[in-house]
């Protein structure tokens, strides 16, 4: 028996070692931790999820219309293999500071990871599997370049701070041909984007991407899931309910000055007839007794949180986090095929919301949650589009007294009032905080 012990355990590490080897060999080690691969769990989901990424920028070079891929939280698979790339380069490069020259960059191929949020430079590494010894000038990364450029068999990762930069070169044909062609190979479809640094626009206060879509573009129809004619459907209704319980036969439900409530012992989930699907937990703070908020330990809860709800059938994205010493607050809007959906101020204001879902969190646990409920559907109706960015931007500018301000941000999105059919794309234009709405 004690040799059939000492064989079994002389078998596994002769399997862990194969595996470390060829994981090297091959590039493929997000975090050379040597039982890494035996918590695939908790690293796949913090190397899937970056807070505050707002989405990548895929640019085949030459100066082209390149794609923006807006980040789904809900399935972040598409940028596994740009991951791993600029973990590499980060992890084996050598390092240098220095300036991003847009014009330079969008005339190679490159990925651009933007983030509508920087996230800290150590949450960061931990999510990428980058070495704790790296990116030590910084303290947070808004942006994320990878280079591959074959002519000098090179592979650079920018790190970029606002407008302090870290650029790791790894000088190798092989990494830098296997960039190239993840690039080319991404075919997904998305909306086009240019960068404003790149084409020449000195109207923005960085570098923006903006959206470049031709023609005419699928307008939408905002549709109640739980609606049956004039009536709620109430099985409808418990269905979605029943994911948040981990046992929905014990629930008890009630109907109370038209709120609708599902309840156990620890958790109670409501629904009334604005629309706004409610979760509360009883029991709170229970996967950090530390005293402090883990904002990517609270991602990654309010993310499998939203996994629950089985109500949610368009794509999720980030748009803001506010964090204090109690609680981190997420804030998610839905999109469609890449365009995100805003809700208007007089709609937020009606249903004291600030997103279409909101997500709080203490401590690894959610302990609150709603969420605007509608299904998103893209109609076959178009919208031929006439407003181009330029002209969205002119007619603001013709509003105010001075014109020397600069933007912050533009975006083309869908925005909604409640339940509604054929919604058009607007342009959402960002100066000195507020936002402007023009056609588009």
């Amino acid at each position: 028996m004690k040799n059939f012990g000492k064989n079994l355990l002389i078998a596994f590490l002769m399997i862990l070692a194969i595996y470390q080897t060829t994981e090297l060999w091959f590039d493929e080690v997000s975090s050379h931790n040597f039982f890494s691969f035996i918590s695939t769990g908790n690293t796949a989901l913090t190397r899937a999820q970056l807070y505050g990424l707002d989405g990548i920028v895929i640019n085949r070079g030459e100066n082209k219309t390149a794609v923006f891929h807006r980040e789904n939280v809900l399935d972040t698979k598409y940028r596994g293999e740009f991951d791993k790339l600029i973990t590499s380069a980060a992890n084996k490069g050598e390092s240098q500071s220095g300036q991003i020259d847009w014009a330079h960059i969008f005339n190679n191929k490159c990925v651009v990871y933007d983030f509508v949020e920087p996230i800290a430079v150590e949450e960061l590494k931990k999510g990428l599997g980058i070495s704790s010894g790296k990116l030590g000038d910084l303290q947070n990364v808004s942006m994320i370049i990878l280079v591959p450029n074959k002519t000098e068999n090179v592979m650079q990762a920018y790190f970029a701070d606002n407008d302090k930069v870290m650029i790791y070169s790894l000088k190798r044909a092989d990494m830098a041909q296997k960039g190239a062609d993840v690039i080319e190979k991404f075919s997904e479809q998305a909306s086009g984007c240019i960068s404003s640094r790149a084409s020449g626009f000195n109207i923005f206060s960085k570098n923006t991407f903006i959206p470049i879509i031709q023609d005419s573009i699928n307008t939408i129809n905002v549709v109640n899931p739980v609606m049956d004619g004039d009536r709620i459907d109430t099985k409808a209704l418990e269905n979605i309910a029943d994911g948040f319980f981990e046992n929905p036969a014990v629930k008890w439900s009630s109907v109370v000055n038209n709120v609708y409530s599902y309840s156990d012992e620890e958790n109670v989930v409501k629904y009334n007839l604005k629309g706004v699907l409610e979760y509360s937990g009883y029991v709170s703070g229970a996967g950090n007794n530390d005293g402090g908020q883990n904002v990517a330990q609270n991602y990654t809860a309010a993310v499998d949180f939203l996994k629950k709800d089985n109500g949610i059938k368009n794509d999720v994205v980030l748009t803001r986090t506010a964090v204090n010493s109690e609680r981190t607050q997420f804030y998610f809007d839905y999109a469609v095929n890449g365009v995100e959906v805003v809700m208007s101020d007089e709609m937020k204001q009606g249903m004291d919301m600030h997103s279409a879902i909101e997500v709080t969190v203490s401590r690894g646990s959610v302990t609150k949650y709603r969420r605007y409920m509608c299904v998103l559907e893209q109609t076959y109706g178009r919208q031929n589009l006439t407003g181009d960015f330029v002209s969205a931007v002119d007619n603001v500018y013709n509003t105010f007294d001075n014109n020397d301000v600069l933007v912050d941000d533009i975006d083309l999105v869908y925005k909604i009032n409640g339940r509604q059919n054929n919604v058009p794309a607007c342009w959402k234009v960002v100066i000195d905080g507020k936002i402007y709405w023009e056609a588009a």
